[in-house]
């Protein structure tokens, strides 16, 4: 019997998008999700969130990627709605735009931070909302064009509101995300996703 293993499972996602050797997959991944151009990624293999002093709480997250323009992107994959989740994924954000600056350092390395949250279920929070995927930034309450700054971005896909006729850009790698081996075979599948079925079945 063929042994299948979610891609929402925690090892299994990992190992798709956090193993390095795999950047091209994360890569193509990343540019679907947030509709960008990539040049270059790196994938950081020390995935905590470690505190500034002894007793401070430490997180572990699932994906840890730099971009070559210096943007830092987490990407966390939930099957289970645990309380306070946009909280913690919001520290998650705030310990990574913080922690590369050392007193005596300016303001502007400060590099942004993406967050990214993949989750089975829907949130409370975004009931009402019919869209799967929101992205969430600081912006002026009257004028909601106007950004105060761009280096809080946080993107939330909601697993069960993704419908299959959707044709946001990542809706192939959603399905992939959401069916894994289920979703079958197609020949016009992007490479990068084939070949994120091939590590998936081998994992």
């Amino acid at each position: 019997m063929e042994r299948k293993i979610a891609v929402t499972n925690d090892m299994a996602f990992q190992q798709i998008f956090g193993k390095v050797g795999n950047e091209r997959i994360t890569k193509a991944l990343l540019e679907k999700v947030l509709n960008i151009d990539i040049d270059d990624i790196t994938l950081d293999v020390n995935k905590q969130i470690l505190g500034d002093f002894w007793g401070d709480k430490v997180g572990i997250v699932d994906i840890k990627a730099k971009l070559k323009d210096g943007t830092k992107v987490i990407i966390e994959m939930q099957v289970a709605k645990y309380k306070y989740i946009t909280q913690r994924l919001l520290y998650y954000w705030a310990k990574n735009y913080v922690e590369d600056l050392r007193k005596g350092d300016h303001y502007k390395k400060l590099d942004k931070v993406i967050a990214i949250l993949i989750i089975a279920k829907n949130l409370e929070e975004l009931d009402g909302i019919d869209n799967y995927h929101t992205k969430w930034q600081i912006r002026e309450e009257d004028e909601k064009e106007r950004k105060l700054l761009d280096d809080l971005e946080i993107h939330i896909i909601e697993l069960a509101k993704f419908n299959e006729k959707s044709k946001r850009p990542e809706s192939d790698w959603i399905k992939f995300i959401k069916e894994g081996t289920n979703m079958g075979w197609k020949e016009d599948f992007d490479k990068e996703i084939q070949a994120a079925m091939e590590e998936l079945v081998y994992t």
